[in-house]
């Protein structure tokens, strides 16, 4: 098995991809044959403080998932592994704990650089979520920053502070930059998105939302942004679902909600509430012009669901299961509900980051 991961990530690697982030103002296509790849970078963070993240590729066809990229091409590991994004012929990395930005090549995942991140007293600083946009990459990080990292010279080119110690997830709509600064000093004052100018790189304003915006911030397929707040993790408020419309930031609630991740008019929904008292946890699919929600999946089928994916391509969807410090497992069910397959991941995998062609 091990030799067949091996192969199979070394194959993944001599083949190139095309695009992960979002951004239509960004490179398309690089000079010179490039093989298509069906398929998402999973990305294991790795168990807390033993640095035992990896990358992995899933490969949409053979239903198959490899072994680690970085590791297999660079000789060791990459530490955690927080948030990727794919832009151009690099692969973007962030990782927290190890307070660093891993940049790769697409084609073979061996390292081009790394940017180590301090403060002005050298004090080591935590990157988070990452997105593209304007032909640059965008990353959060935990000292109440967004900071923009330039594509051609790979080098931090602006920084700007956005509110609050710790913002998280982030995303472009509309000429902007969406980030959610999340509640994590537990002071009741994270119940904000920033809004970002991309034009000028200067903060806008603050929208007020439910507390604790934090780790799930995406543009849909209709333009507008949708976020989860996760409340004070004792049902206060309930972990919620919520969507601004990036022509008026007006912000609506969509519906009860832990993990999304949407397709056409369909959000597929992990519903689980950290204390005991809460509604039912469920598995459940919400279309977006009924406003109706059916059960999708069996939650108890599933020892700690904690993610959830869309295949941009294929429309399947793919559930995280993150059993505690143990190897992870993904599970493909098509659009009607019906699995497909059950693969096994690394160690705490927090998402997947499909290329679109």
């Amino acid at each position: 098995m091990k030799k067949y991961w091996y192969k199979t990530a070394m194959l993944v690697m001599a083949l190139g991809v095309f695009t992960a982030c979002s951004d239509d103002d960004g490179p398309k296509i690089p000079e010179g044959p490039i093989a298509p790849v069906n398929g998402a970078y999973v990305i294991n963070t790795g168990n807390w403080n033993e640095n035992n993240g990896t990358i992995q590729w899933y490969d949409r066809d053979l239903k198959t998932v490899s072994a680690d990229l970085f590791g297999a091409a660079n000789g060791a590991g990459i530490g955690d592994a927080q948030d990727l994004c794919v832009y151009g012929t690099k692969i973007y990395i962030t990782c927290s704990s190890s307070a660093k930005i891993e940049i790769v090549d697409r084609k073979d995942f061996k390292r081009i650089k790394t940017l180590n991140l301090t403060n002005e007293s050298g004090q080591p600083i935590q990157p988070r979520y990452m997105t593209a946009a304007t032909g640059n990459i965008y990353f959060t990080a935990y000292d109440g920053t967004v900071s923009q990292i330039d594509t051609t010279s790979l080098s931090i080119t602006q920084k700007i502070e956005v509110g609050g110690s710790h913002p998280e997830a982030l995303t472009s709509a509309n000429g902007k930059l969406y980030i959610n600064l999340s509640n994590y000093d537990m002071d009741g004052t994270g119940k904000y998105v920033a809004v970002v100018n991309l034009a000028n790189f200067t903060k806008i304003k603050d929208i007020e939302v439910l507390l604790n915006p934090y780790d799930i911030c995406t543009t849909g397929e209709d333009g507008k942004v949708y976020f989860i707040s996760c409340g004070d993790f004792g049902g206060n408020p309930a972990q919620t679902l919520q969507c601004i419309d990036p022509q008026t930031d007006e912000v609506t609630v969509v519906c009860p909600a832990s993990k999304i991740a949407m397709k056409g008019n369909k959000i597929y929904v992990i519903y689980a509430e950290y204390f005991e008292a809460a509604d039912p946890k469920r598995i459940s699919v919400y279309d977006m012009n009924t406003k109706a929600t059916k059960e999708f999946a069996q939650y108890s089928d599933f020892s700690n669901p904690g993610g959830i994916v869309t295949d941009p391509v294929s429309g399947d969807v793919i559930i995280i299961d993150q059993p505690h410090s143990a190897l992870n497992d993904i599970y493909v069910y098509g659009s009607d509900g019906v699995l497909k397959k059950k693969l096994e991941t690394g160690y705490y995998t927090t998402n997947m980051r499909f290329v679109t062609e």
